[in-house]
């Protein structure tokens, strides 16, 4: 699978390697976010104590973990990750633990759908609708009805193929 397709498989939670890595189980996770509040700060064990002691110090003491990656190697090690050119442009991403079938691959693409579908709901919804013409308005909620119909057909399908 490309790498849009493996970064919508981490947005679920999922977790991918790609097939080339010569590094065999490696694999990429994205954290979860969280909010870490005084409470926690002094008993964290990833932060040094000066970076504790900064922190603590400030009015409203707390870490916000938003979008990181995690690459983690077969002996546990974990680091952070930024894709280099050639993995965002491979096609050899998969989702670990999903073999791929037509199954899967329908889920794939109900997931491109849905993330498509939301990007032009949220397109229809802000105020650069405002910047197209008329027509063009007209055919982009045509499109977007017909991508919530087709969705629901592939959830359709999906849920059948399941049983």
């Amino acid at each position: 699978m490309d790498f849009g397709k493996a970064i919508i498989a981490l947005k679920q939670g999922k977790a991918i390697q790609r097939e080339g890595w010569n590094g065999k189980g490696l694999f990429v996770v994205k954290q979860i976010p969280a909010s870490i509040n005084a409470d926690i700060i002094p008993k964290m064990q990833s932060l040094p104590q000066s970076a504790k002691d900064i922190l603590m110090s400030r009015e409203n003491p707390h870490i916000d973990y938003t979008n990181q990656m995690l690459i983690v190697n077969p002996d546990g090690h974990a680091d952070s990750w930024v894709p280099s050119s050639s993995d965002v442009f491979a096609e050899d991403w998969r989702v670990i633990g999903e073999e791929e079938t037509f199954l899967t691959r329908m889920k794939e693409e109900a997931a491109d759908l849905y993330y498509r579908k939301e990007k032009l709901g949220e397109f229809l919804g802000s105020e650069r609708v405002s910047l197209v013409t008329e027509t063009q308005k007209t055919l982009l909620k045509k499109q977007y009805d017909a991508m919530c119909e087709y969705g629901k057909i592939l959830d359709e399908r999906i849920v059948d193929l399941e049983k």
